[in-house]
């Protein structure tokens, strides 16, 4: 192929994806599609939810089963629960892990609808080419794809807040009021949405500052917040005693002086507490930017500080509102990704100056943007597969759990196998249930500050132990991994199941005490 032959290819290619480009409806209806495509591969079919999901499915199942709102339930962030049992209402099987998968399938599906507010945000920074862009930074993203499949409430959250600050971009009065509304819902999915109100409030003077009846209409807009919060307000407070909304703000806020109170500098202790919180958050900001934020966002910020419009302060003040939750999080040592997942439509505005400045310098502007396209799906996909589920593993670890239920009331923790636990008492046969009917599932005691299997055993002995879990897992204390590899140093510890003997390539064995043998032995 001589040149000319190349350059009319390249032409023809670019005439092609400036079409494709042109037509938004299109081109975001094939991004969701493809995007849907993605999740769907790395869907976990056959196993249960676990962790926060579980909870979240119990209080859906209650509540399509009691027609109101269970009042044994202290969690604070009821809106997804309350949304799913609303689809769990419409759907009716007597297997759990059905509606297990529906409640995956939902946060999937809001994670896939929410490529179009974030493509309608974008497209308030800039031309229609490179929001379509964003769209796709947002939509193949590997860790929104891995969260949506949780059945978590992070994609109706991160939904919730993204629409709310793109209909107030349009400083439409209708839309800001929907924008408030909208903010409301998404503190009763997740509370620490509660903060997000300043920034609306922020945002609501600085675009109105001139105008004469902005008190007026942000009185309103207050109004429209409040009365979407009251009704769950007033549950929560007749069943449990707080709102679940500014308790558990003010809890969080209080929390490092009552953690440093006993310190004997409490001062130093609090500076500690909160400079280990951003150290673990610059930490876990920089590994959300694999694999291909970390080269698009640097730049980006620096151009978008060189912008003069006010839209680098709404950029700049939403990161800074929503990142708070995170700092708290990781003051207290919880190393989650999840808490900054909220933050990744705005990673893709940093992005998309990095790449319209890129755009500027070619006249070939459409194959850049193909081949960027080609990059994020590619990194994308080598990222998942790297962090795939071993499905047959975990179902394997699913299974072996209901024959630990089976066999033991108490024992010690062997996360993350032991997750899950939470459902093994569950039984088709009676499903649905509630969940107070259910029979209380196996007990774990953290092995956390032991050193030996005696001290272990002598000081949980009155908390009801009586099993010992041992498995191949590498990451268990030193102690844990000698019962496993050296039982014969424990003859107090009675073998009643072994998982390999039954055919599971995960060996889990589980032991017996014998308090007698054990007293004598450790005379």
């Amino acid at each position: 192929m001589n040149n000319e032959q190349e350059v009319s290819l390249l032409n023809r290619l670019e005439t092609k994806l400036a079409m494709f480009s042109n037509r938004t409806i299109l081109s975001i209806f094939a991004i969701c599609t493809v995007s849907l495509f993605f999740r769907l591969i790395y869907f976990p079919h056959g196993l249960p939810v676990t962790l926060d999901a579980t909870s979240y499915f119990w209080y859906a199942i209650d509540t399509s089963i009691l027609g109101h709102f269970p009042d044994d339930y202290k969690f604070p962030s009821t809106g997804w629960p309350m949304f799913l049992s609303a689809v769990f209402g419409v759907f009716h099987s007597s297997n759990f892990l059905d509606y297990m998968t529906i409640q995956r399938l939902t946060s999937v599906s809001i994670s896939v609808i929410t490529i179009i507010p974030v493509y309608f945000f974008c497209k308030r920074f800039f031309g229609k080419s490179l929001a379509i862009i964003g769209a796709v930074l947002f939509a193949f993203e590997p860790r929104t794809i891995q969260n949506s499949l949780l059945g978590t409430s992070d994609p109706l959250y991160i939904f919730l807040i993204i629409a709310s600050i793109t209909l107030f971009q349009s400083l439409n009065t209708k839309r800001i009021y929907i924008s408030f509304g909208l903010a409301a819902i998404a503190a009763l999915v997740r509370y620490e949405g509660l903060l997000f109100i300043a920034v609306l409030s922020i945002l609501f003077f600085v675009s109105f500052r001139k105008e004469k009846k902005k008190f007026a209409k942000f009185t309103l807009a207050m109004c429209v917040y409040i009365l979407i919060l009251l009704p769950s307000i007033y549950v929560r407070v007749h069943d449990t005693g707080d709102d679940g909304l500014t308790s558990h703000v003010i809890a969080g806020a209080v929390a490092p002086v009552k953690i440093t109170a006993n310190e004997a500098n409490q001062v130093q202790a609090l500076a500690l507490f909160v400079a280990n919180g951003f150290q673990n958050l610059f930490k876990y900001l920089g590994w959300m930017t694999i694999p291909y934020f970390v080269f698009l966002i640097p730049f980006g910020f620096l151009l978008m500080l060189k912008n003069k419009e006010k839209s680098r302060f709404m950029v700049v003040l939403s990161i800074i509102v929503l990142s708070i939750p995170s700092l708290y999080a990781y003051s207290r040592g919880i190393q989650e990704t999840r808490y900054l997942l909220i933050l990744i439509p705005f990673f893709v505005i940093f992005s998309l100056f990095t790449i319209e400045k890129i755009c500027s310098k070619t006249k070939k502007r459409n194959i850049v943007l193909f081949l960027i396209v080609i990059g994020v799906m590619t990194s994308s996909l080598m990222f998942l597969e790297l962090k795939k589920t071993n499905l047959g593993y975990e179902k394997e670890a699913f299974e072996i759990a209901q024959q630990v239920t089976k066999n033991t009331k108490v024992t010690n923790v062997y996360y993350p196998e032991s997750k899950y636990l939470k459902i093994t008492t569950i039984e088709d046969s009676n499903f649905p249930i509630l969940s107070q009917k259910l029979v209380k599932p196996t007990s774990t005691l953290s092995t956390d500050g032991y050193n030996t299997l005696k001290e272990f055993i002598q000081s949980n002995k009155n908390n009801g132990l009586t099993h010992i879990v041992a498995d191949d897992n590498k990451n268990r204390p030193e102690f844990m991994k000698d019962v496993f590899n050296h039982i014969e140093k424990y003859p107090y510890l009675v073998r009643i199941y072994d998982s390999k003997e039954h055919g599971y390539g995960y060996q889990l064995i589980i032991y017996k005490i014998d308090y007698d043998l054990f007293e004598k032995f450790n005379r």
